[in-house]
């Protein structure tokens, strides 16, 4: 199945970068540095997870030309909210912006995907509809199924382009920790999100 998924992927993001118009897509990968976000029994640490995860899903936003900015790129990079937010669109592009997060729970076994935007914000609209297909890939891919809120988080408050945080599993739960780090899996995950941004235009 997940051979099916990538290949049918890899058609959509072909045929969808027939667009002229240059895209820039803002990747976050949560926490970092003294910030470690939630962490598994194992120490598996979110800001480690994310920001592999960050790293492949740049790689395959680079491949179908479109240019990227990471806010982190290190390990032991610490950076507030506002220094990883704040991005307003720009002349020549359509941008938007990805924050990349595991969940936490007090139960190992807990599962499930997260999608979260804020209605309140410019481009609200185009971040709901990301939000949604993304939420649905994800359950496509990973089984586990997929809640959308809207959220009064500071860094989708202070972008005026779309943006969405996509939680993609817990990293309590050792079975999602284990697809995180699965190179085939962040690739899986990262052309979902570059065919949504592909097919979400504004």
């Amino acid at each position: 199945m997940k051979k099916l998924i990538t290949a049918v992927l890899s058609i959509l993001l072909l045929s969808g970068n027939a667009y002229s118009q240059k895209i820039k897509l803002i990747i976050d990968a949560g926490h970092g540095g003294k910030d470690p976000g939630a962490k598994s029994k194992a120490g598996d640490k979110e800001s480690d997870l994310t920001l592999m995860m960050a790293e492949t899903l740049q790689k395959i936003a680079q491949e179908n030309n479109i240019e990227t900015v990471m806010t982190r790129t290190k390990k032991d990079q610490t950076l507030t909210h506002e220094q990883r937010s704040g991005y307003k669109p720009e002349a020549g592009y359509k941008a938007y912006y990805i924050s990349l997060h595991m969940d936490k729970d007090k139960n190992a076994s807990t599962r499930g995907n997260k999608l979260y935007y804020n209605t309140k914000a410019v481009n609200s609209g185009v971040s709901v509809k990301l939000a949604d297909r993304i939420s649905s890939g994800l359950e496509r891919i990973n089984g586990n199924k997929s809640k959308k809120e809207d959220s009064e988080a500071i860094i989708l408050k202070r972008n005026t382009i779309p943006s969405v945080m996509v939680y993609y599993g817990y990293a309590t739960n050792l079975q999602d920790v284990k697809m995180a780090k699965d190179p085939a899996y962040q690739r899986e995950i990262s052309m979902l999100i570059i065919r949504t941004i592909l097919e979400t235009r504004y």
